[in-house]
């Protein structure tokens, strides 16, 4: 299975934005995070290839977002 290459980013309000590499081209695909659902579809804006963000790519950002913030608390 592939994995999606991701990343995390937080606001000043700690809400997150997902971002993700796009695998034919490598742009930077963003979506906020807590508005995706499994196997939502995300389009790259410089190539049109579509990423499918599964349910397995969202466990991972969870994973990162809750270290985030146990990494901030220190």
């Amino acid at each position: 299975m592939n994995h999606l290459h991701l990343d995390l980013n937080l606001d000043k309000h700690l809400d997150a934005t997902l971002v993700i590499e796009c695998p034919v081209c490598g742009h930077e695909i963003t979506h906020h995070f807590r508005s995706l659902e499994p196997d939502s579809v995300l389009v790259c804006s410089q190539c049109q290839h579509s990423v499918t963000v599964s349910e397995a790519d969202l466990e991972r950002a969870e994973a990162l977002y809750q270290a985030m913030l146990r990494d901030g608390e220190q």
